[in-house]
């Protein structure tokens, strides 16, 4: 489980996006430059990630950008 912010490399507080967001691949992880699909149809690319040592932490980051919707 994941926090999805908005943002950049190496910046990690920026405004939330979506919490409680699954990984669309049951086995893989997001990496850097897969685009996530949203519920409400907008894209937004990995740009960072940070990840703790518990699959449902809050503290599971996805940084990403936004491409459009």
């Amino acid at each position: 489980m994941w926090t999805v912010r908005e943002g950049r490399p190496d910046k990690f507080n920026g405004p939330v996006v979506v919490s409680g967001f699954r990984a669309q691949h049951p086995v893989r992880e997001p990496s850097l430059g897969d685009v996530l699909h949203l519920t409400d149809g907008s894209g937004w690319r990995v740009v960072d990630w940070k990840l703790t040592n518990r699959s449902a932490s809050p503290g599971n980051i996805l940084v990403v950008e936004f491409l459009g919707g």
